[in-house]
């Protein structure tokens, strides 16, 4: 039955909290209507829809336009693993900048801050493109500079190029994308390219590192040695144009010969012993620079001994930390001290223990199972083995010369007097020309050996100029403009909707367990309709279309709630009731004045009652005066007779309110009201009552105690759901027999969309709710123009 409470899947008038509808399938229709809902809800708001979308549209159209175009080039380098180690040791940077262990260390390198001052220094340095006089794009000076500069210095150019260069390494391989982008597509393949060499050189010469140290050390030694030779030689030459000496003989030269070779080869020992002491020291400082993160990897070994060890250890320093920050003046405590004692006696041993195990876990480890600083520290403790036991032969060798060369100073001496120095300034000449000779090859090596390192970078690819921009990528910035703002306009309509919480639409009600008596369109289409002369000599309000134009929609609206009404009630006829909203402007004097004209329409003897004492209006929609009224009889100044507009329209009369009366709360609470009420009950075959909202005053709760039923009005789209429950509550607390709930000034297109209004138009029409006279009104229309135009 329309307009009743539906509980538990049973239909009944009354009273009682209204709940969801069950009945078997009702989940599957509320799935199957729920993208309905979702497009009823954007229709509704399309609007909002449409501008969002438009603004968005546009404004991506004006950024595209406008953003000046980005040309990207890119170089690709290789790190080439395989050629990172020299001597089985991998080169170290001790400036934290050289060669990198890993490949996110090469990444680490090519954005820091020295290579890009580097690539900076080269720009400015080449200052013009290529066989052209034109600046680089990159280092002009901005037009506003306040310093009126042609270029920028080096370090505003290395800030701009940390925004420029992005570096990418490729998955599953070695090589590294550098990446540069620019206005200008020349500056964006030269700062790739210049990027490019100078990773290049940058790892050529820490390649070299330790080659240079070697051959710096025997060009000094060359040097000195190649004095030495001239100081031997002229010494020689001296003596030989003062004695007249230029010969001895063969015995004695061949002894002299022996003794240079010997001390060439002694001498020579020494400077090979030297550089292997500069390598030992070389290694060993790196062990003092990788020490500090052997800790750090032990953390991450998979030892769980050395991780327990080192928990057990953190455990103690903390019991420690707390017992003395525990005990701030028990310094001089024996058992204090003895507690003291006992945990630093076990964290030393725990110590020990740790540094013994780290050290058999480094060399139980090859050193390719490690990586980073911990495969580093090995290999360099390794090397400093290897090169120990090679110094230990050098000081074996260089001692077993020295042996031979006692015994062959042991010949010279025997050698004649006369010749003794002759022979002594010959043996110094030919063991400072042997030992030269031997410094120069070693140095020769040691230059072909510098110069043969190349590092582990290899260029793969140079950038070349790009043609075309990769910005603004003119289709992708369109579509997500179109995305966005169809993005941001949907999301705003289900904010909107969320934030809504107001009654639009039937279905609305629905969900809450009211069914609607009837569904009112709104009516301002309706206003216009053509009056008859007989009914225009009437002055009544143009809002009663049911006198004024009851073949409207609207018109039929309110003969369905009248029908409704008419039933509500199986054991008898409903004979008064009122007609109230929750809040004001809701249309409820509106509803109660069509709703009596179509009761006295049916031929059914109709009383409309204005006990709206706050704002009473009925008299300005019926063109009567307000008083004499219902509170003139009610404080005996007026006879009944007298206060009854009679047959207003056939089969309707009205009692305005008259005069406003100070309280009207105790006025329709006393008794002779109640007795009023009963007999217009006789007097009438239905009583209407319009009154005040139920929300604002007591009003409405106290007539709805004097009168069979109470009929509910709603505004669509403005009533919100917790005023229509707070109303029925209040409603309900006086035991009030509420008939239903009516919807009024429904606009089906505003609250289902243009598609799905006339969806619904046609279903509510079907069943009576919406659309019943508007084709009769068209075809009157039509034919009333047909005979005007005859």
């Amino acid at each position: 039955m329309n307009g009743e409470k539906i509980t538990n899947g049973e239909a009944y008038p009354g009273n009682g909290k209204p709940t969801v509808p069950t009945y078997p399938g009702w989940e599957s229709e509320a799935e199957v209507m729920k993208l309905q809902d979702y497009v009823q809800i954007i229709l509704r708001r399309k609007w909002i829809v449409v501008v969002a979308f438009i603004t968005v549209f546009i404004t991506t159209v004006i950024y595209t336009i406008k953003s000046p175009p980005v040309y990207q080039a890119m170089a690709t380098v290789l790190v080439n693993t395989q050629g990172k180690s020299q001597g089985g040791l991998l080169l170290f940077d001790p400036t934290g900048l050289g060669v990198a262990q890993n490949l996110n260390n090469e990444l680490e390198i090519l954005k820091s801050r020295t290579v890009a001052s580097e690539v900076a220094k080269e720009l400015l340095d080449q200052r013009y493109y290529e066989n052209t006089k034109e600046l680089l794009n990159c280092i002009r000076a901005p037009e506003d500079d306040p310093l009126n500069r042609e270029i920028i210095s080096q370090k505003e150019l290395t800030a701009s190029l940390f925004n420029t260069v992005e570096f990418e390494p490729i998955r599953d391989s070695e090589v590294i994308k550098i990446i540069a982008k620019s206005s200008d597509p020349r500056d964006a393949a030269l700062i790739a390219n210049n990027y490019a060499k100078a990773y290049y050189e940058r790892n050529l010469r820490m390649s070299r590192t330790r080659s240079k140290a070697a051959r710096e050390f025997l060009e000094s030694q060359l040097i000195l040695k190649r004095d030495e030779l001239q100081k031997a030689e002229q010494s020689l030459q001296n003596y030989m144009e003062k004695t007249g000496i230029v010969s001895i003989d063969a015995e004695s030269q061949k002894i002299i010969e022996q003794l240079a070779n010997i001390q060439a080869q002694f001498d020579n020992t020494d400077i090979e012993l030297q550089s292997v002491k500069e390598s030992l020291d070389f290694y060993r400082k790196q062990i003092a620079r990788q020490e500090p993160n052997v800790a750090r990897i032990m953390s991450d070994a998979s030892d769980p001994y050395i991780r327990l060890l080192q928990e057990e250890i953190a455990r103690l320093e903390v019991e420690k930390d707390i017992t003395i920050s525990q005990n701030p003046d028990a310094t001089e405590d024996p058992i204090y001290k003895e507690k003291l004692q006992r945990i630093d006696a076990q964290i030393l041993n725990l110590r020990k223990k740790l540094r013994k195990r780290t050290n058999d876990y480094l060399k139980s480890v090859l050193p390719g199972q490690l990586t980073d600083p911990a495969k580093y520290l090995v290999e360099v403790k390794q090397k400093i083995f290897d090169t120990q036991i090679q110094l230990q032969a050098m000081e074996a060798k260089k001692k077993a010369l020295a042996a031979v060369l006692a015994d062959y100073k042991t010949q010279f001496e025997k050698i004649p007097r006369k010749s003794i120095e002759f022979a002594r300034l010959q043996r110094a000449r030919l063991s400072a020309e042997k030992l030269y000779l031997l410094v120069e090859e070693k140095y020769q090596e040691a230059t072909i050996a510098e110069q043969s390192q190349f590092g582990y970078i290899e260029i793969i690819d140079e950038a070349i100029i790009p043609t075309n921009p990769i910005s603004p990528k003119v289709r992708m910035n369109l579509m997500l403009g179109v995305l966005l703002g169809l993005g941001l306009g949907v999301g705003l309509v289900f904010l909107l909707e969320y934030l809504d919480v107001s009654i639009r639409t039937p279905e609305d009600l629905k969900k809450r367990g009211w069914k609607p008596l009837s569904i009112i369109p709104s009516m301002d289409s309706q206003l216009l309709s053509h009056n008859s002369d007989d009914k225009e000599s009437i002055k009544l309000d143009k809002h009663l279309v049911s006198f004024l134009n009851p073949r409207s929609s609207v018109a039929e609206g309110y003969r369905r709630l009248r029908t409704n009404l008419q039933y509500a009630r199986l054991d008898k006829p409903l004979k008064s009731f009122i007609v109230t909203s929750p809040n004001p402007k809701e249309g409820k004097t509106t509803t109660a004045a069509n709703l009596a004209i179509t009761f006295s329409q049916s031929g059914i003897h109709t009383l409309l009652v204005d006990t709206d004492l706050r704002r009473p209006s009925i008299h300005r929609l019926f063109g009567l005066s307000k008083e004499p009224g219902l509170i003139n009889h009610l404080f005996g100044k007026n006879e009944f007779d007298e206060i009854v507009h009679k047959e207003v329209i056939p089969n309707l009369s009205v009692i305005t309110c008259g005069i406003v009366p100070p309280n009207p709360s105790e006025v329709l609470d006393a008794p002779q009201t109640h007795e009023l009420i009963e007999k217009l009950k006789g007097m009438y075959d239905v009583v209407i009552f319009d009154t005040a909202p139920v929300l604002a005053v007591t009003d409405a709760s106290i007539l709805a105690t004097q009168v069979e039923g109470t009929l509910l009005i709603v505004l669509a789209g403005t009533t919100v759901y917790d005023e229509l429950e707070h109303s029925i509550e209040q409603l309900e607390r006086v035991n009030a027999h509420i008939l239903g709930v009516a919807m009024n000034n429904f606009d089906i297109k505003r609250a289902y969309g243009s598609y799905y209004g006339q969806y619904k138009s046609r279903y509510y029409g079907y069943y009576g709710y919406y659309t019943y006279g508007h084709s009769d009104e068209k075809k009157s229309k039509k034919k009333k123009s047909s005979v005007t135009e005859k």
